[in-house]
């Protein structure tokens, strides 16, 4: 009797050890870090272990040694455009005439292109409208022959009959070639009479 009160003692002793045991292994957490090793490490630091955490430490583990970074390196490249500007360059043939040149003291003459007389006006107007009309200042200057005819660029300015000589029409004149500028009342009586611009008075 007294052996089979022993066996019960050392039975109820072995239960005890394990319920402690169970207890304090459930009080206890695990966790689960990863060194940069193939070791998972595990600390008893919670007080109390949740199975789904279990799980959830050991899938996030797993996965972070399945992590791949990827570096994209982008490549700028840069186009430098250099732009040239074309020069236009007007070509004058020579000019020949033999007959009258109107002048100061021959205020009308009988020219190549037809009657001519001279008018000296301010032209600012005038070539402010030659300008709107595409005649830059950079191809076709405006300023004042050694003689005292006005010129655009390489031209004499003149007037004219705008309805057979529109504006910018080159046409010879006693004083070279020249540029329909401006127009006039004399188109009307003369529509082949051409007026130059000149600083005679």
């Amino acid at each position: 009797m007294k052996h089979f009160n022993r066996k019960i003692k050392y039975a109820l002793l072995i239960l005890f050890v394990c319920l402690m045991a169970f207890i304090g292994f459930s009080k206890a957490g695990i966790l689960f870090s990863d060194s940069g090793k193939d070791v998972i490490t595990v600390s008893t630091t919670k007080k109390t272990f949740d199975p789904n955490n279990y799980v959830a430490s050991v899938v996030a583990v797993a996965q972070k040694k399945e992590t791949t970074t990827i570096t994209t390196t982008t490549m700028v490249t840069t186009t430098t455009t250099t732009t040239t500007k074309a020069t236009t360059t007007t070509t004058i043939p020579t000019y020949n005439w033999s007959g009258d040149v109107l002048s100061k003291s021959k205020g009308v003459v009988e020219g190549p292109s037809g009657k001519e007389t001279y008018y000296n006006l301010n032209m600012t107007s005038v070539v402010n409208a030659m300008r709107r009309a595409g005649y830059s200042e950079e191809d076709y200057p405006y300023w004042v022959r050694e003689d005292g005819v006005k010129m655009l660029g390489s031209y004499v300015m003149v007037a004219a009959n705008y309805e057979i000589r529109p504006k910018g029409t080159i046409i010879e004149s006693s004083l070279g070639y020249a540029i329909v500028c401006d127009t006039g009342g004399f188109a009307k009586k003369n529509p082949t009479q051409i007026d130059v611009a000149v600083t005679w008075r």
